[in-house]
């Protein structure tokens, strides 16, 4: 996580991660991601290699590109979307292989949590902050 010196920059730098990530919350967008992993490529293509309608496409697209995660750029009459920032895809190959270990790990049985600090609160669940620390085991 990055590393802010105060809870309130903390604070929103999880609102603001949170709300990037629920792009990629939808199966669809992740689909389009994949698509845009070679380069820039028209609506039309997307919607082909994402096997969706091009009206889904774009407003899929659009919402993607309102989040900043893609930006689109006009080519004469033909506009190309392309991923905003490369590290997008280090960013979803390391959760790819984290979630790979996870399934592996459940294969062979071997213990794994994910749990708040303050997990021996009964309300823990309910009062959650994006702020709160999180502590992973495995």
């Amino acid at each position: 996580m990055i590393q802010r010196t105060t809870d309130r920059d903390r604070h929103l730098d999880c609102v603001r991660m949170g709300d990037f990530f629920m792009i990629f919350a939808h199966a669809t967008r992740m689909r389009i991601f994949c698509a845009l992993q070679n380069g820039g490529k028209t609506v039309t293509r997307i919607a082909e290699e994402s096997e969706i309608s091009v009206s889904n496409a774009s407003q899929h697209l659009r919402l993607m590109r309102d989040r900043g995660a893609v930006v689109s750029e006009r080519q004469g009459q033909t506009v190309l979307y392309n991923i905003a920032d490369p590290r997008f895809f280090a960013a979803a190959n390391l959760i790819r292989d984290a979630l790979d270990d996870l399934r592996r790990a459940d294969e062979l049985e071997v213990p794994h949590s994910c749990t708040l600090e303050n997990e021996d609160d009964p309300d823990t669940l309910d009062n959650v902050s994006a702020a709160d620390p999180i502590t992973i085991l495995t």
